[in-house]
């Protein structure tokens, strides 16, 4: 993800971003002919609220922090797998920046309290009227685009690396994945609080009684199952957290070591300069927080959102896009 808003900002090269748009119009296909089919039992998703500046400052704050990590929540994920030290940095900073958002979370609620809009909308076919809408316009858009990029051979480029997939073709696998974890939980795939529940255990760790006063890591509530709302803190032991995004994050990470290993390309960078080390701190530190502050990262909003077209999802790509390339000047002219 990170790679492809970069390389828009900084090469002029559109190429990554091709492969999200088939992802996200697939997926968007998909969700209609599941919910056509009775395979997706809530809807519109309980679990995306009505937008708010929140989700459009989080995505700015998310756009930044990600180019100046040098990957998203999940991108940092598989490159630490990998053996990238400097990833290794960005994951410490995600970690501490949920521990910091914990600090001003009264704060962010009563700022998306006061700038929430549209209330009791939550997608866009709420707006439109009607639920093939929105879907078709987005098919002929795809359809009219793919054939001009296919025709120009705009989705493939030649490739050095062993194994290597075209990105169209992930697209497409990623696609019926995502399409499959709404049919099967109900739900999209996210790794945002599970972050937020591996920042409150160390944390408690190290400060249990402030932990335990901090209202973030104790009031927050989970929609789980087809939008059924469990009541339980992201700070707990064991909740919905500990059985789904921990697994998802460690199984990144431990997918990303065997497939470099077994091509023998693992390798532990070396520790790279100070600017950059600082650079994916920070960087991750403005992910934690953006992403905590719009309800969820670039994961769950725009392969999880905007193929159901959430609004919340909506203003978090716009924000997101902005902060992409305000991070990439500041990378080219500070970090670089």
């Amino acid at each position: 993800m990170a790679g492809m808003f970069r390389d828009i900002f900084l090469f002029k090269d559109y190429f990554k971003m091709r492969s999200l748009f088939l992802l996200v119009s697939l997926a968007s296909v998909l969700l209609y002919l599941s919910r056509a089919f009775g395979l997706v039992a809530s809807y519109p998703p309980s679990f995306f609220g009505p937008p708010s500046m929140a989700n459009l400052l989080g995505g700015v704050i998310f756009g930044v922090g990600m180019v100046l990590a040098g990957g998203c929540m999940v991108g940092t994920l598989y490159k630490m797998g990998a053996g990238n030290l400097v990833s290794v940095f960005a994951f410490l900073g995600i970690l501490c920046g949920g521990m910091l958002f914990a600090e001003f979370y009264p704060a962010d609620m009563s700022f998306i309290k006061a700038t929430t809009f549209l209330k009791s909308k939550t997608a866009l076919e709420q707006i439109v009227g009607a639920m093939w809408m929105p879907v078709l316009a987005l098919v002929l858009i795809s359809c009219f685009c793919l054939y001009r990029w296919s025709r120009g051979k705009k989705l493939v480029q030649n490739a050095y690396a062993q194994r290597y997939l075209d990105p169209w073709k992930v697209a497409v696998i990623m696609a019926f994945i995502f399409s499959l974890s709404y049919v099967l939980s109900g739900r999209p795939l996210s790794v945002t609080k599970g972050y937020a529940n591996l920042s409150a255990r160390i944390e408690g760790l190290f400060s249990p009684r402030h932990m335990d006063n901090l209202p973030f890591f104790k009031e927050d509530s989970l929609r789980f199952f087809y939008g059924t709302t469990i009541k339980e803190s992201v700070g707990s032991d064991i909740n919905s957290l500990t059985i789904t995004q921990i697994p998802l994050i460690v199984g990144i990470v431990l997918g990303s070591f065997f497939s470099s290993a077994r091509l023998k390309e693992f390798k532990i960078s070396d520790l790279p300069p100070w600017r950059q080390i600082f650079s994916a701190i920070v960087g991750g530190i403005m992910m934690a927080i953006g992403a905590l502050m719009a309800g969820g990262c670039n994961l769950w909003h725009i392969i999880g959102g905007l193929p159901v077209f959430a609004l919340q999802s909506i203003l978090f790509v716009c924000g997101i896009t902005l902060g992409a390339y305000m991070g990439s000047h500041i990378l080219k002219r500070v970090v670089i």
